[in-house]
């Protein structure tokens, strides 16, 4: 049985990203009962992160040993967020669990997936757009049919989703979305025939 990866992809997240998806990590495996005992645990992560943010505070207008603190806060914290990965991976992919699936497993934790699909045909971006609170999505052109679109603060929640107007052209810009948070969002393509399937979900921090 292929193995279900958690992808975390904190080398690409900015100071403030990093911070707040540390929290929101903490938040949605507080209570969680499939991480009954967390390792590393989650008031560890917690204090990471906050020392991360007060070392981020002091780099501000700081000096350059201000800045360097800031970036071992940083390692330090990206270095207990990749072993909680490891964590919940094990959770995830242990038998025990396979009844509930690893996929929602991972996502309960507030983390994502490692995608092993092969490229298909249909392409799906999220960016952020130009305002604060706003996510551009954007699909492959179609010549036929029109476009549904949709985001979501808990994609492993079915009835979390929230719709937006479908659309004839292949993007569409949402907003009125809280910023610091982390979003996921999904397309699919409505034919004659029916709807296709989702793709996505993609997440984002919206800032």
């Amino acid at each position: 049985m292929r193995r279900i990866k958690v992808s975390l992809g904190l080398s690409g997240m900015s100071v403030s990203e990093l911070i707040a998806f540390a929290l929101h990590v903490v938040t949605k495996m507080t209570g969680n009962a499939f991480f009954p005992t967390p390792s590393p645990s989650l008031g560890s992560l917690y204090n990471a992160g906050i020392a991360l943010q007060n070392a981020s505070d002091q780099a501000q207008g700081g000096g350059t040993q201000q800045t360097a603190v800031m970036h071992q806060k940083r390692e330090l914290l990206e270095g207990v967020l990749t072993s909680e990965g490891h964590y919940v991976e094990d959770t995830a992919n242990d038998p025990a669990n396979a009844a509930t699936g690893a996929e929602a497993i991972i996502l309960s934790a507030g983390m994502i997936v490692k995608q092993f699909n092969p490229p298909q045909k249909r392409v799906f971006t999220v960016e952020r757009g130009a305002l604060p609170g706003t996510a551009v999505l954007l699909a492959e052109r179609a010549e036929r049919g029109f476009h549904e679109w949709e985001y979501s603060l808990d994609a492993s929640n079915p009835s979390s989703w929230i719709s937006v107007d479908s659309t004839l052209k292949a993007t569409v810009t949402i907003s009125g979305l809280d910023n610091l948070k982390r979003y996921f969002f999904r397309h699919r393509l409505v034919l004659k025939e029916g709807p296709a399937v989702w793709d996505g979900p993609i997440d984002l921090m919206v800032l």
